[in-house]
């Protein structure tokens, strides 16, 4: 697994450069609070798609570790994937010296910024109350924490199981804290845990269990809602106390198993070597030259926030052979699953990102879905761990989809096919319940606002695209008359278009319109959103959309005024401020809300309509404004890695629009030079001429080569290697680019032609 490390290692390490492991900063976005999202992270120390990550913890409840306080409180196994979810199967460690404090509340430290050291791969923190030094580096089933103690009598590390009902089981004779934590969804099989085992490289001098009074004894073991535990130390002064971790949703034999491979000795040096190694690996899947240091800096913490996402539960069984515990039946079964991802933030970028950088991977996911889909009936929409129905749409049919339109094999696509034309053929059992209104859609071709169910006019838009995504696969296996009938489906959006007010709209079941009306309000028939931002919610049918809207004239009017109308808001169904409608109105560019995922398409459909150079001009300023470095440096949430996917992409200089029609809308690239290593062995380089970093707007393309003057590029020219080279300028080009982008049926037939 060291493919192209050593000559990408070298162009760092001539060019004076930290390793490449060391340039994501996990620091960025974690000044962040309920009422503003400046990212919504935490800094997550974990390996790429691992099942452990690790963060320090200064807060309870969703946000672990927020940037502006002071006082650390433990150091948290996590597996929480957003501040909006839940953090299943948790624990916490957390040393101290002196009288011992067990309740979180109680046990914390002040620390100070200048004595942490955040990475990828390793987390460095001086605990100022304790006078106790914190490392710890993460495995893909665990990780190891260091404990530097001070000069003192007593030294303690507790152990917190956390909430959800929890054990813990001390062993003196060997050193170890074994124990459960069981906090999942509804609607989880019953007997779910996250089992864990810490082995520690001293002897304990004392060694109790507690309850979340935080009233203690002298047990070896305690079960309960929120349980813990605590050992005691006689440390000498800088006296090193070593804890190995290992995890496992199977057994806790195959806890310890995890543990001893991963593992082996109580080295965190080795083991921060080995996860550096790895991040190294990963980052050089692209290389950067050019740009500034803050540019190169954003550029790899968002390829890291990239690949946190999805989470795969992948355990080793016996004889090597992959295995996972099933989520949906509670029994172990062969091959990959993975869980907390939502579909509907990283369909749009995230997973499109993938099909490029790493098709093997994501082929592994789309194996993992067959499975989920195998074991539950459906796949979910937003597993955490288990489907939580939470957000609109069924996306994993955009993921399935593009993946196999891109040439991506290695998984069952019957299979794969069969569970994403369920989404669109019947109502949800059970968890999966996705597609609220699906009865009402089938029936009257839109969602009606009328019909109890929320968020009506997005969610006919997101089924309707869902649906061109299952009609694209269907063709593509020969399935004829699914894709006339999932195409019929796509079309629904243009039910929910009045001409009267230029907008989509609720309606009732009577084919009556919503009233009041207001593009302004925020919520109602709306996700996160308004009038203005979901009226460019149909991604797999821009003619369609230019045609209902009037023609390529008024299309450009309306998007033009996107950018440049008001940036008030009005809170409508909601009932109150959000901080999406905060962000949005710091974000400053009209009704343009880039700080959530439904506009995220919007700034390329210039290429569309023959002006892609406002497109360059809007993807730049986005760039610019809104992915800045530092603590605060983003505006909105990450949301699994798709703001970070969408950051990718833009400065590359490329963007799928549209994923299920494997083209890329291109825009402005960022980089003096970005070479993609692709997993075929093949190249492929995006070089831009610039004189100035002012020079944002397309002059020329050329493609290995030769004159290149469409605004797009296909994916099979992507992964097949090459130049794709940009001179850019000043001032717009408006000669260049002006034919727009093929529709999928032409995209289609060229890849049939092909």
């Amino acid at each position: 697994m060291t493919r192209f490390l050593l000559p990408f290692l070298l162009i760092f390490t001539c060019a004076g450069a930290d390793r490449l492991a060391d340039l994501p900063d996990p620091l960025v976005g974690t000044d962040s609070k309920y009422e503003l999202s400046r990212g919504n992270t935490y800094p997550a120390i974990f390996m790429p798609y691992a099942m452990a990550a690790w963060t320090a913890q200064t807060g309870e409840g969703g946000w672990p570790y927020q940037y502006a306080k002071d006082n650390i409180r433990g150091f948290r196994m996590t597996h929480r994937p957003s501040a909006w979810t839940i953090d299943w199967g948790s624990f916490s460690l957390m040393p101290g010296t002196g009288p011992l404090k067990v309740l979180s509340d109680e046990r914390g430290s002040k620390f100070r910024h200048a004595n942490e050291t955040a990475r990828a791969y390793r987390y460095d923190v001086l605990l100022d109350d304790y006078q106790t030094r914190v490392s710890m580096a993460p495995t893909a089933h665990g990780g190891i924490l260091r404990f530097t103690f001070p000069k003192t009598g007593p030294a303690w590390v507790v152990l917190d199981a956390n909430k959800g009902g929890s054990s813990v089981h001390i062993h003196p004779e060997s050193n170890r804290i074994t124990g459960t934590n069981s906090l999942t969804a509804k609607g989880s099989t019953p007997g779910f845990a996250l089992y864990f085992v810490a082995e520690f490289d001293h002897p304990f001098s004392t060694f109790g269990t507690w309850n979340d009074k935080g009233e203690k004894d002298t047990a070896k073991d305690r079960t309960g809602p929120h349980t813990g535990a605590y050992v005691g130390f006689q440390t000498a002064n800088g006296e090193v106390v070593t804890v190995r971790v290992g995890t496992s949703l199977i057994s806790l034999e195959q806890a310890e198993k995890s543990l001893k491979e991963e593992l082996p000795k109580a080295d965190i040096e080795a083991a921060a070597e080995a996860a550096a190694r790895v991040w190294d690996h990963d980052l050089a899947t692209i290389e950067l030259q050019g740009g500034t240091a803050d540019q190169r800096r954003t550029f790899y913490t968002a390829l890291y926030h990239s690949l946190q996402f999805p989470r795969m539960l992948d355990e080793t069984g016996a004889g090597g052979a992959t295995v996972h515990y099933g989520l949906y039946d509670g029994k172990v079964h062969p091959g990959p699953m993975f869980t907390d991802i939502g579909f509907w933030d990283v369909f749009r970028a995230q997973f499109p990102l993938l099909t490029v950088i790493n098709p093997s991977r994501n082929a592994e996911i789309m194996r993992a879905m067959v499975n989920t889909y195998e074991e539950g009936g459906w796949i979910p929409t937003w597993p955490n761990p288990i489907e939580r129905n939470v957000m609109i749409g069924t996306h994993a049919d955009s993921a399935v989809a593009d993946a196999y339109l891109k040439g991506i094999r290695g998984f069952d696509a019957e299979k794969a096919y069969a569970a994403i034309r369920k989404d669109g053929a019947q109502p949800g059992t059970g968890v999966f319940d996705a597609r609220l209104g699906i009865e009402d859609y089938l029936k009257l071709g839109y969602v009606p606002a009328d019909g109890g169910v929320r968020e009506s006019a997005a969610r006919t838009l997101e089924y309707a695209y869902d649906d061109f995504c299952i009609a694209q696969m269907a063709r593509a296996l020969g399935k004829q008359d699914d894709y006339q009938r999932f195409m019929k489906q796509a079309k629904s959006y243009r039910n929910l278009y009045d001409p009267s007010t230029g907008f989509m709209r609720g309606r009732n079941r009577d084919g009556s319109w919503l009233t009041p009306f207001d593009p302004l309000d925020w919520g109602g028939v709306f996700t996160e959103g308004n009038a203005w931002q979901w009226l460019w919610s149909v991604q797999h049918d821009i003619p369609g959309l230019i045609e209902l809207m009037g023609g390529r004239d008024a299309f450009i009017k309306k998007l033009d005024t996107l950018f440049s109308t008001t940036t008030d808001f009005k809170v409508g169904g909601y009932k109150q401020v959000i901080h999406e409608m905060t962000e949005a109105k710091l974000g400053d560019m009209g009704q343009y809300a880039h700080i959530n995922e439904p506009v995220h398409h919007v700034i390329y459909l210039y290429d569309y309509v023959g002006q892609p150079w406002k497109a360059q001009k809007w993807a730049s300023l986005v760039m610019e404004r809104n992915y800045k470095p530092g603590p605060a440096g983003w505006l909105g949430d990450e949301d699994n890695g798709q703001m970070s996917a969408w950051y990718i992409f833009t400065a590359l200089g490329f963007y799928p629009v549209n994923p299920g029609q494997p083209i890329y809308a291109l825009g402005s690239p960022l980089f003096q030079r970005a070479t993609i290593r692709l997993e075929n062995g093949k190249k492929f380089t995006v070089e831009t001429q610039r004189k100035s970093a002012g020079d944002i707007y397309v002059q020329s393309v050329t493609l290995n080569g030769r004159p290149h003057e469409r605004p797009w590029i296909s994916h099979n020219e992507i992964v097949s290697g090459g130049t794709l080279r940009f001179r850019m300028g000043p001032q717009p080009n408006e000669k260049w680019g002006t034919s727009g982008l093929p529709t999928p049926d032409e995209t289609f037939a060229a890849t049939k032609s092909h």
